[in-house]
């Protein structure tokens, strides 16, 4: 049974204007920091996604214009901190996915994972939740060559019970029933990735004589483990223990693998590592960049021309970790573009200390989609950036200044191996309303004359039939 709450059976007015060419800075309504997402849909306009009062979806046209959104809420949970969300992401038959965790109503399971399939009009075509009596998440997940989905995150209900996360991996069919599961004891899985053989990337982290470093390894298509290999990085592990936060792996086009994590030690400053693997986890290249202070990726994606766009966000830090001791570092969201050998093409950063950036890719006209929120009532915020991360006659982007250097990774190999799992998918219920009112604002009106005359015609958007 499917629960529709309208929130009004109004018009739902938009504050909006005209893409001024191709590139234009838009922020939305009020999100959570850090749980935002977008993919550039095949009709050439975005799907995004965000935590707010539950989750939120909205499709836009290539302008970032409306066309439809809703909030979805499970039932009997509620959609609440940062990692809710995690990514929306368009299907092979035109729909939409949305991996995430939702919360139980009083914690009866604690958080589960969540998986909601959407038709092209955001209408819930199912729902399923999986977990067990503890803790588990969905960190990250995909749709298959075979059109069902790969799903991955951290289990307390199933592994060992002594350990702080298990890593969890789901494999599904297209209504998201288990086909095989498994967890690997005592880690951390961030991200999963299929692979063009029909196997699957996973990062994340692992631990390691005392340290907790990077884990990156290959799945078989039925699950088996077909390599495995660690990397602790010698720069962190002087400055206290290593380690390692929201990794991600991504298969490249030449079927190599490009590798970015954040690597801290001991919570005293923190650097993006950034490593290119050949498919078997040697090392091609490796990278770490700096702001100073805490360096925070959230994603990196393949560009056309073979080098790669990564995402994230400075943060000042107190490395005396003394009560009033001076801060350190950049501050702000920020965009890195590689070239194919890791060389530095520019970086910029898009606001300031409170604003976020959490991911960014290309879009089909050769430019960028980057989505955050910004400080000013955590508004969601939406830029599509050209291939230089400028926006045309609008001053975006501040060139930074954090440093790019070469790294020396110690490579081991690991032999962790998995453990069978019996999770079930329970088919839930989802409440889905319509916000009334949806503030649509042109960032750049300030500068842009154009944007600023646009500004004054009000677009009304109806509800959805």
């Amino acid at each position: 049974m499917l629960v529709i709450v309208s929130t009004s059976t109004c018009l739902a007015q938009v504050r909006a204007e005209r893409a001024t060419g191709a590139t234009w800075d838009r922020t939305y309504l009020s999100v959570v920091p850090g749980t935002s997402s977008v993919e550039q849909t095949k009709d050439g306009g975005f799907i995004m996604s965000a935590l707010s009062r539950g989750l939120w979806v909205m499709k836009a046209n290539p302008a970032g214009l409306p066309e439809w959104q809703k909030e979805y809420t499970p039932s009997g949970y509620s959609v609440c901190c940062d990692s809710a969300t995690r990514r929306v992401m368009q299907t092979s038959d035109g729909g939409y996915v949305i991996v995430g965790t939702a919360l139980s109503n009083g914690y009866a399971t604690g958080y589960d994972g969540w998986l909601l399939k959407l038709d092209k009009r955001g209408s819930v075509e199912w729902s399923r939740t999986y977990g067990g009596p503890n803790d588990d998440s969905f960190a990250s997940g995909r749709q298959t060559s075979d059109g069902g989905y790969i799903v991955a995150g951290n289990s307390l209900s199933f592994g060992s019970p002594y350990d702080a996360s298990n890593g969890w991996v789901l494999r599904l069919d297209d209504q998201g029933r288990v086909l095989w599961q498994e967890v690997f004891p005592a880690q951390d899985i961030f991200s999963i990735d299929e692979m063009n053989d029909g196997g699957f990337l996973v990062a994340g982290a692992i631990g390691l004589s005392g340290q907790a470093v990077l884990w990156v390894s290959e799945l078989e298509p039925e699950g088996s483990v077909a390599w495995q290999a660690a990397y602790a990085l010698p720069q962190i592990v002087s400055t206290g223990p290593n380690l390692i936060f929201d990794g991600m792996a991504r298969e490249t086009s030449k079927g190599e693998i490009v590798v970015m994590a954040e690597a801290s030690g001991a919570f005293v400053v923190s650097d993006a590592t950034i490593l290119k693997l050949d498919h078997q986890g040697s090392i091609l290249w490796e990278k770490s960049y700096s702001g100073g202070g805490f360096t925070q990726p959230s994603s990196i994606s393949e560009m056309s021309d073979g080098g790669f766009i990564l995402a994230g966000r400075f943060s000042q830090a107190n490395p005396s970790r003394e009560v009033g001791g001076a801060l350190v570092g950049l501050s702000g969201p920020f965009l890195l573009r590689l070239d194919f050998s890791g060389n530095l093409l520019w970086q910029s950063t898009y606001g300031g200390q409170n604003d976020f950036l959490v991911q960014a890719e290309q879009t089909k006209d050769g430019g960028i989609i980057a989505v955050g929120s910004n400080a000013g009532g955590d508004l969601e915020r939406v830029l599509k950036l050209d291939s230089a991360g400028g926006i045309h006659g609008c001053p975006v982007g501040v060139p930074s200044n954090a440093t790019l250097t070469g790294t020396s990774a110690i490579v081991a190999n690991t032999t962790i191996a998995s453990v069978n799992t019996n999770a079930t998918g329970t088919s839930t219920d989802v409440t889905v309303t319509t916000p009334s009112i949806l503030t649509v604002q042109n960032q750049c009106h300030l500068q842009n004359q154009q944007a600023r005359d646009e500004d004054k015609h009000a677009i009304a958007t109806p509800p959805l039939p």
